[in-house]
């Protein structure tokens, strides 16, 4: 097989969290591996597909916000005459990006491409009031692109898989997709260059951390107006938001800025590379992440992998990823979380016995698996000619 990537997104917003996180932890694994692979952005000035060199991945890697590409060569997707199948998956956040699927799927199918996609979550359809304005517009068209074309859709969740195909049916598209979940790593894979000694003053104090985009549908004001009725009463107590600035939060963001706990036992972390985020999940006191909706949480999954206590809403994909480890709250309250964090703030033994059993038997997900598993299905449906793979996860519906 032939494999076409397009890392467009990816490359204009040079971020590592969330959807990047996914698109860095495949590129350095597919950059191994031995099939033909051809990374691709879109040049929106002359309006055609470039391919990167493979080999300049790994530099990339390396320094993801300030890497410029030395090698680029153009390349027409549409006129590569080939016997071998050719593959293009999509797995990088492509809705609001200049070249549209609609258009762009169609004239793949037309050049007998097979066309792959990761869905992570139905977020702009399920609770537009909580997406970006561009969002709300190019995302219903993005997944309709979806139903028409998409031969074979990869899910990070079950509940992300049956949003999708609640949607499908409500939708009244009827052409059978086949799918597949395959769930997030939680391991970080560093860059070298970032293997270092990091100092973080925080790491001495006792604090809560809150990893993710301030955004409307993650609640970091829930949990500041939670922390600050714990701070009366425990001083030494410390909140740490780790995140970028998202939108329509500008009302939060004034209100944290202007906090007259900001910056003593009030924290707002906004460019944090992965030995920091390694360091601040280490000596986490516990972890929240509490959030109106998530088609997986990689946050709750990474805390647990850390041996954190974590609590979370009770909502969507955030029951799946933390299964019995998690403290969840049913209807995200201020009152519900201050009571839980109290718990484990006045009873050292509950709190060390709860660390105790997630370090034991929380059964942790890596990239590696993602990666094989996600590559391997593709493998098989290509040399088996698309027959029904009996596998934990497989679906057509």
């Amino acid at each position: 097989m032939i494999l076409f990537i397009d890392i467009s997104s990816f490359l204009k917003t040079r971020l590592i969290t969330g959807i990047q996180r996914v698109i860095r932890e495949f590129l350095s694994r597919a950059v191994c591996d031995t099939y033909d692979l051809n990374i691709l952005y879109y040049d929106d000035h002359t309006q055609t597909y470039k391919r990167l060199d493979k080999h300049e991945i790994k530099d990339f890697m390396q320094d993801i916000k300030n890497y410029q590409f030395r090698t680029q060569s153009e390349i027409d997707l549409f006129d590569i005459l080939i016997i071998r199948e050719k593959i293009f998956l999509d797995i990088d956040s492509v809705w609001n990006f200049s070249q549209k699927r609609d258009e762009l799927y169609k004239r793949l199918k037309q050049s007998n491409y097979k066309i792959y996609n990761f869905i992570y979550d139905l977020t702009p359809l399920l609770l537009p009031d909580l997406a970006r304005e561009i969002t709300k517009t190019n995302f219903p068209l993005f997944i309709e692109s979806v139903f028409e074309y998409t031969d074979f859709v990869f899910f990070d969740s079950h509940s992300a898989r049956n949003d999708f195909f609640a949607m499908k049916q409500q939708t009244n598209h009827t052409r059978k997709i086949a799918s597949m979940v395959i769930p997030l790593g939680s391991d970080f894979l560093i860059p070298k260059r970032l293997n270092h000694t990091t100092s973080i003053p925080l790491i001495s104090k006792k604090y809560i951390l809150f990893v993710g985009t301030i955004e409307p549908r993650k609640k970091q004001p829930l949990v500041l107006e939670a922390f600050e009725g714990l701070h009366a009463r425990y001083s030494d107590l410390h909140l740490v938001f780790v995140g970028a600035i998202g939108w329509n939060v500008e009302t939060f963001i004034h209100r944290l800025n202007l906090h007259p706990l900001k910056d003593t036992y009030v924290h707002h972390l906004t460019d944090v590379d992965d030995v920091t985020l390694d360091i601040l999940y280490q000596n986490a006191f516990l972890v929240t992440y509490i959030s109106s909706y998530e088609g997986y949480g990689l946050p709750v999954a990474e805390s647990l992998q850390y041996g954190n206590i974590t609590i979370a809403s009770k909502n969507s994909s955030l029951i799946e990823v933390g299964q019995d480890y998690v403290d969840y709250i049913g209807h995200d309250t201020k009152e519900a979380l201050i009571d839980i964090i109290s718990s484990y703030l006045n009873d050292t033994v509950h709190y060390n016995q709860k660390k105790s059993d997630i370090r034991k038997n929380y059964k942790r997900h890596n990239w590696d698996n993602f990666y094989d598993t996600l590559i391997q299905t593709i493998r098989l449906r290509t040399t088996q000619n698309e027959r029904i793979i009996t596998a934990k996860g497989y679906d057509e519906r």
